[in-house]
C-alpha cells in the first residue's frame, strides 16, 4: 500500500512539473510575441526617393547638369555640394562601378538625384552585337536598382555613339548633351567653370564626369554662376516634364515649343478685311486709291496681263458707301 501511495504521489509531482514547464513556455512565447509586435509597430518605414518636381521648363529657364562614368571616389563630395545648394542632377553610371559604391548610389536616389544607365563597361555599343548591347544595359539596370531601389528610365550611350540597331536593342530614351565641357580632356578647374557657366542655354543638358577631381572641384562655382544667370537646376526627366520621351530616340536639349505667328490684319476695304467707311464727303476710305491714281490690282505684282487694256481706271464695283472714282484719261 505504501509503495502504491508513493507511486501516486510521484506521478502527481511529475504532472505538476510538466504543467509548470508548459506554462513557462507559453508565457515566454507570449512575451516574445509582444516584444516583436512592439518592434514592428515602432519600426520606421524605409526611406523612399522624393518624386520628380513639376517644373514647367517652357516658362522657367532650366538647365540639367549630368555626370558620367561614376560613381567614383569624388562622387560623395559632389553630392555634398549638390545637397548644400539644393541642386538636382542626373548621374549616368557604369554598372561595373556600382557594386563598390552601393551606399553612394542609394544616397543619390534618396536625395532626389536621378540615377541613369551608361552601360556596364563603357564600350562603343555600335561595335557590339545586339545581344551584347542588351547585356550591357540589363546588367547595369539590375545593379543600379539593387543599390538604389530605383530602376533607371534613361540611358546615355558611351561616346554618344549609336545607330538604329543599337537604339532598338537599348529600348530606352537616349540622352545626349547640348554642352560638352570636355572636362575629361583638359582636367582644369578654371576651364571647366568657364565653360559650365557661359555655354549652357535654356533647356540645355551639360556633360561633366564625376570621376575627375577638377570637374567636381568646379561645380560650386558652376552652380553659383548659372544661378546668377537665372537658371533653375533640374534632372533630365524634370527637364522634359510634359513631353513623352520615346524609346530609341535621342535627346540633347529641350527646345522651345513653336510660337504661333499672327499675321497683320488686312486693310479696311479689302476683300478679307472690314468694310471701309468714309470719314468725310468725297474723302477716300483708308487704303482706297486717291483720285487720279491707278487703283491697286492683284495682278500688279505679276506684271501686266498680255492683251489687257491699260485704262488706268479701277476695275470692279466701288466699295460700299463710296461714289465710283472718275475715269482717268491717259496723258498723250
Amino acid at each position: 500500500m505504501r509503495i502504491r501511495n508513493c507511486a501516486v504521489i510521484g506521478a502527481g509531482l511529475l504532472l505538476a512539473a510538466g504543467c509548470s514547464h508548459a506554462e513557462r513556455q507559453a508565457r515566454t512565447a507570449g512575451e516574445h510575441g509582444a516584444i516583436k509586435g512592439r518592434a514592428q509597430a515602432t519600426r520606421s518605414p524605409r526611406p523612399a526617393p522624393p518624386p520628380p518636381r513639376k517644373i514647367d521648363c517652357d516658362r522657367v529657364k532650366c538647365v540639367a547638369l549630368t555626370f558620367d562614368d561614376g560613381p567614383g571616389p569624388y562622387t560623395a563630395r559632389l553630392l555634398d555640394t549638390l545637397k548644400r545648394n539644393g541642386v538636382r542632377a542626373t548621374f549616368f553610371m557604369l554598372g561595373e562601378n556600382v557594386g563598390a559604391h552601393r551606399d553612394i548610389v542609394r544616397r543619390m536616389a534618396l536625395e532626389g538625384q536621378e540615377v541613369a544607365n551608361h552601360s556596364w563597361s563603357h564600350p562603343d555599343l555600335t561595335t557590339l552585337s545586339s545581344a551584347e548591347v542588351r547585356s550591357q544595359i540589363q546588367r547595369t539596370q539590375k545593379a543600379v536598382k539593387d543599390a538604389s531601389g530605383v530602376a533607371p528610365t534613361l540611358m546615355r550611350p558611351p561616346y554618344g555613339s549609336t545607330n538604329k540597331r543599337v537604339e532598338h536593342a537599348i529600348g530606352m530614351p537616349l540622352v545626349l548633351w547640348s554642352v560638352d565641357t570636355l572636362d575629361w580632356r583638359y582636367r582644369d578647374v578654371a576651364r571647366d567653370t568657364r565653360v559650365g557657366v557661359k555655354e549652357p542655354e535654356s533647356g540645355g543638358i551639360v556633360l561633366f564626369h564625376d570621376i575627375h577631381k577638377p570637374s567636381v572641384d568646379s561645380i560650386p562655382k558652376v552652380v553659383d554662376g548659372l544661378r546668377k544667370r537665372g537658371f533653375t537646376f533640374v534632372t533630365v526627366s524634370e527637364l522634359f516634364t510634359g513631353r513623352r520621351l520615346a524609346p530609341g530616340t535621342s535627346y540633347s536639349e529641350r527646345t522651345a515649343p513653336p510660337t504661333q505667328v499672327t499675321a497683320s490684319p488686312p486693310p479696311a476695304g479689302s476683300s478679307a478685311g472690314p468694310a471701309a467707311t468714309s470719314k468725310a464727303p468725297g474723302a477716300p476710305a483708308p487704303g482706297a486709291p486717291a483720285p487720279g491714281a491707278p487703283a491697286p490690282d492683284a495682278s500688279a505684282s505679276r506684271g501686266p496681263v498680255p492683251g489687257a487694256p491699260d485704262s488706268g481706271a479701277p476695275s470692279g464695283p466701288a466699295p460700299s458707301g463710296l461714289a465710283p472714282a472718275p475715269p482717268i484719261t491717259p496723258s498723250p
